[in-house]
């Protein structure tokens, strides 16, 4: 059987064809964890905060205890299993350094992702959800290589043996081993197998998405119809985004030690978070949660609100963010920054009221989101997604400019700091 790629062919013995259907079913089990995960943070968080409309007598009562009720689940949480929910940078330091990961606490970190999310946190369930399929790749790999190298004995089984023990979830693992890497012969079989599991999975996690009816994580700003004579403002709108992200990392830094205390209680940590949750769910509900679902009310409120509302309102929901990020509710931080920096666009777009508002918007915005993420083109390209698509070459220069000015400074930083050595 032949599989034509860029150069030749792969042919597959049963063997690996064997191994290639297999992995194709762990992917997609892997893509439908990935879809309960969000379908399951998606109900409990309407029920839980949907239950009280706005002009109920008891409305802050029953905010107050969801919150407390969360601060108290998600402390004893972590006080049981440890500091949860994985992170992506820290499960992909972990894989780096040690070529595995134990993935027996996937799914205690799922749950506490949940907890996270669903009590109405400040963050996104991007680095939750990653981690966990970072985790489970891992998995998929072990038992993949079990059946590599047990081939010979699992053939000799009847089906419904050899079915019980491939979908096994905690049994018939082999964990990674250098003398056992496949050889180099082998590696561009292993890295088509890897890309084709990858796509599967992907597909169906959105297949999931799209046949349930669940909402687009992007949510597009509007129309812009920008002519070349607006660009005299892109350099100082990019440097102002650069600023921006730059104050905010100072302040992110400061508040990180500020509230670097009660590491071994991890309940009263909790709930300091809950009380910032409190207060936003009181008077700015808008802003629980990643802010994901509100970006649809962007441009609605760009157009309405002042240059200073706008701005604190961008301000409050990162100060909102860092204080969940420290106090245990821990989550993703790309979904509150994108929307931080799209309401600050549209902040800064009140004081250009001649050049178009969405040009403005996007080159601030990415701007913003690259000092801060600190990623030019993989955050470019994500910014793309929420504008129309005469705007992704202006979003892709200020994310090229971007590369070659934090390029440049690394090397500056380099050469001054090896001149300082010398001397």
């Amino acid at each position: 059987m032949n599989f034509p790629i860029l150069k030749g062919s792969i042919k597959l013995n049963a063997k690996e064809l064997g191994l290639l259907i297999y992995g194709v079913v762990l992917s997609s089990i892997i893509g439908v964890i990935s879809f309960i995960f969000l379908r399951v943070e998606g109900i409990g968080s309407e029920l839980l905060w949907n239950l009280v409309s706005p002009d109920h007598q008891f409305r802050v009562l029953y905010i107050l205890g969801i919150t407390l009720i969360g601060g108290v689940l998600l402390g004893f949480s972590r006080a049981k299993w440890g500091n949860l929910p994985h992170t992506v940078h820290d499960s992909v330091t972990e894989l780096k350094q040690t070529k595995t990961l134990d993935y027996s606490s996937v799914f205690r970190s799922l749950l506490i992702a949940l907890i996270v999310l669903i009590f109405g946190a400040g963050v996104g369930p991007e680095a939750g959800l990653l981690s966990a399929v970072i985790y489970l790749s891992v998995w998929q790999a072990d038992k993949l290589r079990y059946y590599y190298f047990n081939y010979s004995e699992l053939k000799g089984l009847s089906v419904q043996k050899r079915v019980a023990q491939l979908l096994n979830p905690k049994k018939y693992l082999l964990t990674y081993d250098e003398n056992r890497a496949v050889k180099e012969r082998q590696k561009s079989k292993k890295k088509f197998f890897y890309l084709l599991f990858i796509i599967n999975g992907l597909v169906t996690f959105f297949l999931l998405m799209k046949m349930t009816g669940q909402p687009s994580f992007v949510s597009k700003m509007g129309e812009s119809n920008w002519i070349w004579s607006d660009l005299w403002v892109g350099l100082p709108l990019i440097l102002f985004g650069l600023l921006f992200g730059k104050c905010y990392s100072l302040f992110t830094n400061f508040l990180k030690k500020r509230l670097d205390f009660w590491q071994e209680f991890p309940i009263r940590k909790a709930l300091i978070g809950s009380v910032a949750i409190f207060l936003i769910g009181i008077f700015l509900p808008n802003l629980l949660f990643s802010g994901q679902l509100s970006l649809s009310l962007a441009p609605f409120v760009g157009s309405q609100a002042s240059f200073l509302v706008l701005t604190m309102i961008a301000l409050i929901k990162l100060l909102f963010l860092q204080i969940c990020l420290n106090t245990g509710w821990i989550g993703g931080d790309i979904f509150p920054i994108v929307f931080s920096a799209i309401i600050q666009g549209f902040a800064v777009s009140q004081l250009f009221t001649q050049t178009d508002r969405l040009l403005i918007v996007a080159i601030v915005s990415t701007s913003i989101a690259i000092a801060i993420i600190n990623s030019p083109f993989p955050v470019g390209v994500f910014m793309t997604l929420f504008f129309p698509l005469n705007l992704s070459p202006i979003i892709l220069a200020v994310a090229t400019i971007l590369f070659f000015a934090k390029k440049g400074s690394s090397q500056f930083i380099q050469k001054k700091t090896v001149n300082q050595k010398i001397e």
